[in-house]
């Protein structure tokens, strides 16, 4: 079966960033959105029960937890009651013992039906409203007969008694050890390694699909900026939650460098990336300031171009570096979705 209309879904912190990719037509014209994340809409039903003094209760699939953990911490410590099913309260935190001892009573699926006889609000986790996001499409009037769907997120990797950042970096380290070609990083949907909780809960919500594809969103950026030109460059990819600088050579993985966005302004990021291109960059400094790491292959090649991506790239535009802002298939914004698309190809054909 070969490949024809791909619905590709960029999961990021502030946004998912949505192609509707037919590849008989020109990219520039396929159907783009770029609408508010799931974690930015749970929050906000979150912080609205809190608003109305209203018990919560959360329950649904694992999805990203920074905006949604933080309403959850609001609402306990405003003194309101707050339930979650097991798989919706790992988007808090894998350890569910600090979860519940963060005041989060912890309950099944039957008792989600007795407290929702009461006056409790359902929040539903979860990173991915499929039914949603295809009616919001017909309204459109856009065409939703797919043969497949692509999802990239990113994901920590289940660590319940250690740091997530840690885990969550030491599969960039095993994938840089295995210098295997970028397109190795995607995954078929029952592909997805076990410890991946949030990939593989947001590629089930494409399970109705006969061909998906998933990733973190690291590879989907970094494949997606390099285009059918390039196999060596490094990307910086300064999103709202995080920015990663990845470098590529041959079609391979080489280098990666990942941070939070918000401890970052031009002054640091810059004097961060040239550390880390000339290879000075200690991951493990990184990670005691806030950070996820830092490693490399060898000695980054003078002259790679650089290519700057993300939401927060004005953080770069004062920047001494020569750098490049690609915008693949007409938007910077359909980075992600661009690398989704040409993985899935890749996989499945044209």
């Amino acid at each position: 079966m070969t490949t024809s209309r791909l619905l590709a879904l960029d999961v990021g912190t502030g946004t998912i960033d949505v192609l509707l990719f037919e590849p008989a037509g020109r990219p520039e014209n396929c159907v783009k959105l770029v609408v508010p994340s799931r974690t930015q809409i749970v929050a906000t039903e979150i912080r609205e029960a809190t608003r109305r003094g209203l018990p919560v209760v959360f329950a649904g699939p694992v999805m990203g937890g920074g905006p949604p953990t933080r309403a959850m911490l609001a609402h306990v410590d405003a003194g309101y009651a707050f339930a979650a099913t097991a798989t919706a309260a790992a988007t808090f935190d894998d350890d569910l013992e600090w979860v519940a001892g963060r005041g989060v009573r912890l309950c099944d699926d039957d008792e989600v039906a007795a407290l929702l006889r009461g006056d409790a609000l359902l929040v539903r986790s979860g990173d991915l409203d499929l039914d949603g996001l295809l009616g919001a499409l017909r309204t459109l009037g856009a065409p939703t007969e797919l043969s497949g769907g692509c999802i990239a997120a990113q994901d920590h990797g289940f660590s319940p008694r250690g740091s997530n950042r840690v885990h969550r970096f030491r599969q960039w380290e095993r994938a840089l050890a295995a210098r295997a070609p970028l397109e190795a990083l995607f995954y078929a949907a029952d592909e997805i390694p076990s410890g991946l909780t949030r990939l593989r809960a947001a590629a089930a919500g494409l399970a109705g699909l006969p061909q998906v594809t998933a990733a973190d969103t690291g590879p989907a950026a970094l494949l997606g900026a390099l285009g059918d030109d390039l196999t060596d460059a490094v990307l910086v990819n300064v999103g709202n939650g995080h920015t990663i600088c990845a470098v590529a050579l041959d079609g391979r993985l080489f280098g990666v460098y990942e941070d939070h966005t918000n401890r970052l302004d031009t002054a640091l990021l810059e004097t961060m990336l040239r550390r880390f291109l000339a290879g000075k960059l200690d991951g493990d400094v990184v990670r005691e300031a806030g950070g996820h790491g830092a490693v490399l292959g060898g000695p980054v090649p003078a002259g790679l171009p650089i290519l700057v991506t993300g939401p927060n790239r004005e953080l770069l535009a004062a920047s001494t570096l020569e750098l490049r802002f690609p915008a693949p298939f007409g938007d910077m914004m359909m980075t992600g979705p661009a690398g989704l698309v040409r993985a899935h190809r890749h996989r499945y054909g044209d």
